[in-house]
């Protein structure tokens, strides 16, 4: 060997370069709402494991009868809830106008007012802003 030739890359080209391809790749995203998916999907579901369609709709079942009473508790909670405010609204009424009644016995009519006014003017103004708020998340048809 010769010591003047040097590890120099020839100027030929190699052949043996993979030439560059064109690949076209198409991606398909199917989507679908709710607990039951299209009957293809079942159909596949149930040819990978049988019996999946049939536990999958008893899921759905399951689901759609846990989701019915969880909304009818939480219609009954509210409905407590407008109950008992109603009920102590009441008794602070009754108990404020018996304070007042009790003041205009003993000759203190200034007292009287007072106390009914501001009685009159809470209760008129709760009924008032209650009746003309609307609730946040209202779906129901009125």
């Amino acid at each position: 060997m010769s010591r003047n030739k040097r590890n120099v890359p020839s100027a030929k080209p190699n052949h043996n370069i993979a030439t560059e391809q064109q690949r076209d790749v198409t991606i398909q995203a199917t989507q679908y709402s709710g607990p039951v998916p299209p009957p293809e999907v079942l159909q596949g579901f149930e040819q990978i494991v049988p019996g999946a369609a049939e536990r999958i709709l008893a899921m759905a079942e399951e689901n759609g009868k846990h989701q019915r009473e969880m909304e009818k508790n939480a219609l009954a909670a509210a409905s407590r809830t407008v109950i008992i405010g109603q009920i102590f609204g009441l008794i602070i009424a009754i108990l404020a106008f018996t304070t007042c009644i009790i003041a205009l016995y003993l000759g203190s009519e200034n007292t009287a007012m007072i106390i009914g006014g501001v009685t009159i003017t809470g209760l008129v103004a709760v009924f008032v802003t209650g009746r003309l708020r609307k609730p946040k998340n209202s779906n129901s048809i009125q």
